[in-house]
C-alpha cells in the first residue's frame, strides 16, 4: 500500500512539472491589426541607413533607432496567405518602435520602463533593423509598485 501511495505522489509530482514548463513558454502575440501591449526598456540604437546601410560607413547616413528590450521574451506567429507577415518570430526580445505621429515624445522614455499599445509587424525593409517592429498607438511609463505604493 506504501509503495502505490508513493508511485501516485511521484505521478503527480511529474504531471505537475509538466504543467509549470509549460507555463513558462513564451506568450505568443499576432500581427496587425491585433492590438498588443508591451512592456519593456526604451533603448535607442545608432544604425547605418541610406544609402547602402553599412555597405559604405563613410557615406551612409547615420539614424537612431528606438527600441523596446523586453524583459520577457514574446513569439509572434506568422499569418498564413499574408506576404508581408507570414513568418513567425519565437522568443524575441527585441523590438523596434515606429511612430507615425513625428510629434511622439518618446524620447522622455529613453532608459526608462515603458508601457506601448499598437500593432505588430515583420520587418520588410533596410529601416527595420528589427525582425518585428511595432507600430505605436500610445506610450506610457510603467507604472510599477515600488514599497506597496504606485
Amino acid at each position: 500500500m506504501k509503495h502505490h501511495k508513493l508511485s501516485i505522489i511521484l505521478f503527480a509530482l511529474l504531471l505537475s512539472q509538466g504543467f509549470e514548463t509549460v507555463s513558462q513558454t513564451d506568450r505568443w502575440l499576432s500581427y496587425e491589426p491585433a492590438t498588443v501591449e508591451l512592456k519593456g526598456r526604451l533603448t535607442v540604437r545608432r544604425k547605418y541607413g541610406p544609402p547602402n546601410y553599412g555597405e559604405q560607413p563613410k557615406t551612409d547616413a547615420k539614424v537612431t533607432v528606438p527600441v523596446l528590450v523586453l524583459a520577457k521574451p514574446v513569439s509572434v506567429r506568422g499569418t498564413p496567405g499574408d506576404a508581408q507577415n507570414a513568418m513567425s518570430v519565437k522568443g524575441t526580445r527585441q523590438i523596434q518602435l515606429t511612430f507615425s505621429d513625428l510629434e511622439t515624445p518618446y524620447k522622455q522614455f529613453i532608459g526608462k520602463n515603458i508601457v506601448v499599445k499598437g500593432t505588430l509587424f515583420h520587418a520588410f525593409s533596410g529601416h527595420h533593423y528589427t525582425d518585428v517592429v511595432m507600430a505605436v498607438g500610445s506610450i506610457e511609463g510603467d507604472k510599477k509598485k515600488v514599497g506597496g505604493r504606485r
